[in-house]
Parts: structure tokens; C-alpha cells; sequence
């Protein structure tokens, strides 16, 4: 369907171009022959004196370029310069001779010498129009005399082909062409939005569709790892589609808006009266409009493609559902980096060409902005080193969303994090926030894969052969268990005697499980193997403390009662154990 949409896009366009072509060479080649366009060879600085410069003008009739004239550049106190005052003259002279009515067949322009300045006179039946200087010959590296005789069949040529253009009949004729290119832009404008109009309704169903960021506690959830991913993949194929439609619909609006320009550039040129309005198109706003609209076209084209390539990481043929799912956490965060880092490329590059179209020197900006830079970055050292160190954290994928981590004292689950912070979810359901260059040690406790470490205690007076044998058996219970087996990697490992203490033996079991699986896993086994234990009779360890009463003969007669021979012999038999 993508595809289907964006063929269909292209063969709009095309239709539109092959429209409008036809009447692009009927505005631009009229009956009469074209005017023949002047070579401007470069000029050398031998051939201008010394310590000249020189300011080009270009005298234009109807929108049209004729030649290139030459003056020094030097400015009135009034403000106005050699070269705006010649062409200005040369162009109203010319308009002038076109508002005459004349005969195209008995139109004569001829070149003399002006016996006062030595230099030639152009007329056009016998009335002066201008004078070619040496600086005019010289920028074309000829001589006055022959440059003149050069520009005479290109301004009678000019002159004919203004005066056909402004007989009824061919106005008539370009007139219809311009209803006729209106027509064509308003059927592909109404079918472009028709089409804008449906992708928006599809980009809100599919906005609407995203799951919401997963909550989950890590000491109470059931499957948390594995609804994260879950999560996040839903979330990644959303939001890719969204931003695909985005750029579908800006792609339209940018066609809608090329076909709009070419058909009024077009419009403009089929008419004598406003083809000098065509260089407007080009000017200085619309060109900062047209950045723009690019910028943000191929932001959101980077965007879709950032999408793809970190869809096609995570959904790879070739690695495994745990990798995949590692990837699927680290990718939401990593992309939505990149992401960031992408759009500020393309924004200071775009504002980079602005400043170069308004005609602003970019190198002395970037310069400055380079020190500014530098006392911004000794003012922010802290937002300096958050950054580094989060970048280093997603490189060296120390945790990614969807992870449990120990920081200091603080634990949690990973709910966000990007350059700057990190945000943890604890088990009382509090986000804690930390700046990422106040991480210096981390614990992940899901990263690959999770343990439980069990210490079990029974009592000094169990068999602890049978108490080992029992724990075995209920490990490999749990492990051939369906709803357990897929949690726990390995079967589960008595490791043996671990201590000797006062509450009793301490038995210590290892259990390998997916990660996020150990408490729950743990959870299971500890119930398991208490009834297990009840009904072999194995008894839990408990505390046990030994004490001995000492104190005088006498004072245990008195005490007692008894002859004070009998409590000598009761000396040091006081101990019991409890």
C-alpha cells in the first residue's frame, strides 16, 4: 500500500510536469524566432584599467535579458549609481519605441560613430537609444565598433517579438493556455488534498493505536521483561507508521506547493505585462519558505528511515528471541538520540543557507558562534558531562528501558532516559530521576539473564542428606513444570553446604532464569519446597542460644533450700539450651 501511494504520487506529479511542458515552450518559443542569447566571456584584468571597478547591469525588455552593460561603480550623493541610471535610461527608451506603432518589416536599428565621444550610437529609425562604451566592449573583450554591430539584430529582434506579443491574438491564445494551466493546478491541488485529507485521518487512528509507556513494578510483576518488549515493539511499529504517513502527507503538501509555483511562474511568462513579475518567485522569502519546508520534509524523511534501520536490527532473521528483544529496549532509546542529533544537523544546516540566501557572511557568524559556544560550554559543564556520559551508556549498552537497575542507593525500573537523565519506577511506584554524570557504578539485574540465590536453613537435627535430595527433587519439579520452564535457563544447582551458624545448616541453591524471572521464579520454588519439607518433617533452622546461671553456695541454699552440699554438686549443671 506504501508503495501503491507512493507511485501514485509520482505519477501525479509527472502528469502535472508533461501538462504543463507544452505550455512552458509555447510561453517561452512565441511564432516569431527567439532572441539569440549573448555570450559573456570572462573579463581579464588587463583589459581594464587599473584600480577600476566595474558594476554590470543587465537591460531586460518584457522580463527578458537583452545584454550586459558595464559602468564604474561609484554612487551619486543621492544614492543612485552609474550603472542603475544607464540601464534605466536604455530600458525606457526601449518600452517607449514599443508603445510607438510601428512596421516589424520597416523596423531599422543601425550603429554610427559619435564624432564628439568616438564611440558608437545605436537608433532605432534614426532615434537615439544608447551609447556602447569601452567599458560594455571590454566586458565582452571586443571592440566598441563590433560589440555595437552585435547588438544590433538583437534589439530589433527583441523589439518585433514585444510588439507581436502585444497584438490581440496572441494574447487571446495565451490566455486560454493560462485557464488552461489554472484548471490542470486546481484538479491536481483538489486531488492532492483529498489525498492529505486521508492520510490524516489514518495518522490519527494510528496515534491513537500506540500502547502507552509500560508501568511495571520490579518486585511484582509477572512477566515485566517480556511485556516490555512487547510493549516497545508495538510502540517502535506505531510510531514509524505515523511518522511514514507524516511524511507522505508533507511530501504532498510540498508537491502541491512545487505545482503551485511552476504554474504561476508559467502564468506569468505568457503574458509581456507581467513576465518581469517571474524573478519575484525566486526571491528572497520564497526561497527561506522552500528551506524550510525542506528542513522539515527531510527531517520527517530521516525520521522513517532511522525507523527501518533500527526495526530491521531488532527483527533480524538471525538473532535470537532474547537478542531481539534486548535490541527491541535498547533501540527505542537509541533512536529517538539519534533522532534528536539528526534534526539539529539538518536545522543548522538550513540555517546556515537562510543566512547565506539573506545574504549575511556565514564565515564571521560561525566564528563567533564558535566562541560563544565555548563560554556556553564552560558555563555547562554538568549538561556537558550528562551528555557524554549518557551517549556512553547507550554505546556500551550499560541498561535500556525496560531494565532493572541498582544506582546507589536507589533501584528500579527504567521508564525513560536519554543524553541527560535517567528515570527509575521503585517498587513503591516513585520516579526517581538521575542526572547521568552522577552515575558512576550500576548494577543491571536483567540484563541476559537473571539468578536466584536461595540460603536455605534447616535445623542441626535433619537428615542433611534427605534435606539435600529434597531440594533437587523440587528443582527439577519446577523445571519440567509448563508454566515454569520457559522462565528458568538452566536447571536448577544445589551448590551444598554453605554455612554453619546458630539457626542451623545453610543449604545454598542456584537458579539461572530469563531476566526479570528471578523473584517470581524464586517466589515458586520457596513455596514448593516448604511443603516438600512439611511433609518429609525436615524442619526450618531456628535460632538457638546457650546460657549458664552462676552465682555463691550459699546464696543457691538459701535460695533453694537445700543442704549446701547438695548445691555444690549442682555447680556448673546449670547450663541448658533453648
Amino acid at each position: 500500500m506504501i508503495r501503491q501511494k507512493t507511485v501514485a504520487i509520482g505519477i501525479i506529479f509527472g502528469l502535472a510536469i508533461v501538462l504543463l511542458c507544452p505550455f512552458i515552450s509555447s510561453a517561452q518559443s512565441p511564432s516569431t524566432p527567439s532572441l539569440p542569447q549573448l555570450t559573456l566571456p570572462q573579463l581579464t584584468a588587463p583589459q581594464i584599467a587599473a584600480n577600476t571597478e566595474l558594476a554590470r547591469g543587465d537591460v531586460k525588455l518584457d522580463g527578458r535579458t537583452l545584454f550586459t552593460i558595464a559602468a564604474p561603480a561609484t554612487r551619486s550623493p543621492q544614492g543612485s549609481t552609474p550603472i542603475a541610471s544607464r540601464v534605466q535610461n536604455i530600458e525606457t527608451n526601449l518600452n517607449r519605441l514599443v508603445d510607438r506603432s510601428f512596421d516589424p518589416d520597416q523596423l531599422q536599428v543601425t550603429t554610427a560613430i559619435d564624432s564628439a565621444s568616438n564611440l558608437p550610437v545605436i537608433s532605432v529609425n534614426d532615434q537615439y537609444l544608447m551609447t556602447v562604451t569601452t567599458l560594455d566592449a571590454q566586458l565582452q573583450g571586443q571592440q566598441p565598433s563590433s560589440y555595437a554591430k552585435e547588438l544590433t539584430p538583437t534589439i530589433r529582434n527583441a523589439l518585433v517579438e514585444a510588439k507581436q506579443e502585444r497584438q490581440s491574438d496572441f494574447l487571446v491564445r495565451q490566455g486560454v493556455q493560462a485557464v488552461a494551466i489554472l484548471f490542470g493546478i486546481f484538479l491536481t491541488s483538489w486531488i492532492l488534498s483529498q489525498w492529505q485529507r486521508r492520510l490524516t485521518r489514518q495518522q490519527k487512528q494510528t496515534q491513537a493505536e500506540i500502547p502507552a509507556d509500560p508501568i511495571v513494578s520490579p518486585n511484582t510483576a509477572e512477566s515485566a521483561k517480556v511485556a516490555t518488549s512487547q510493549i516497545v515493539q508495538q510502540q517502535m511499529v506505531k510510531r514509524q507508521q505515523r511518522n511514514l504517513r507524516e511524511a507522505q502527507r508533507r511530501l504532498l503538501q510540498l508537491t502541491q506547493v512545487g505545482i503551485w509555483g511552476v504554474g504561476t511562474l508559467i502564468i506569468l511568462g505568457l503574458f509581456p505585462y507581467t513576465r518581469w513579475l517571474q524573478p519575484i518567485v525566486f526571491s528572497t522569502p520564497p526561497k527561506i519558505l522552500g528551506i524550510t519546508i525542506v528542513t522539515y520534509l527531510v527531517i520527517r524523511l530521516t525520521d522513517v528511515a532511522i525507523d527501518r534501520v533500527f526495526s530491521a536490527l531488532s527483527d533480524g532473521e538471525f538473532i535470537s528471541p532474547q537478542a531481539s528483544q534486548r535490541i527491541a529496549l535498547r533501540v527505542s532509546t537509541f533512536s529517538g538520540v539519534v533522532k534528536s542529533l539528526s534534526a539539529l544537523m539538518f536545522i543548522s544546516i538550513a540555517i546556515i543557507a537562510i543566512l547565506s540566501v539573506t545574504g549575511i557572511e556565514v564565515v564571521p557568524l560561525l566564528a563567533g558562534a564558535g566562541i560563544i559556544g565555548l563560554g556556553i560550554s564552560l558555563a555547562s559543564q554538568n549538561l556537558i558531562k550528562d551528555v557524554i556520559n549518557g551517549f556512553l551508556i547507550l554505546l556500551e549498552d550499560q541498561y535500556a528501558v525496560g531494565d532493572v537497575i541498582q544506582v546507589g542507593t536507589v533501584s528500579g525500573l527504567v521508564e525513560n532516559m536519554n543524553l541527560r537523565i535517567t528515570q527509575l519506577r521503585n517498587a513503591e511506584g516513585r520516579l526517581i530521576t538521575i542526572p547521568n554524570s552522577s552515575i558512576a557504578i550500576v548494577e543491571n539485574l536483567s540484563k541476559d539473564w537473571s539468578r536466584v540465590d536461595l540460603a536455605i536453613v534447616v535445623s542441626y537435627d535433619a537428615n542433611l542428606d534427605q534435606a539435600i535430595h529434597l531440594i533437587k527433587q523440587v528443582g527439577h519439579e519446577i523445571d519440567q513444570a509448563p508454566d515454569w520452564q520457559a522462565k528458568i535457563i538452566e536447571p536448577p544447582e544445589v551448590l551444598g553446604v554453605d554455612d554453619l551458624n546458630n539457626a542451623g545448616v545453610t543449604i545454598r541453591v542456584w537458579i539461572k532464569t530469563q531476566p526479570l524471572q528471578q523473584w517470581n521464579v524464586g517466589r515458586e520454588f520457596r513455596r514448593r519446597l516448604k511443603l516438600a519439607m512439611d511433609e518429609q518433617g525436615i524442619a526450618i533452622g531456628i535460632p538457638q542460644q546457650s546460657f549458664s546461671l552462676r552465682g555463691t553456695a550459699d546464696d543457691r541454699a538459701f535460695d533453694s533450700g537445700s543442704h549446701p552440699s547438695e548445691q555444690v554438686n549442682n555447680l556448673g549443671s546449670g547450663k541448658s539450651r533453648r
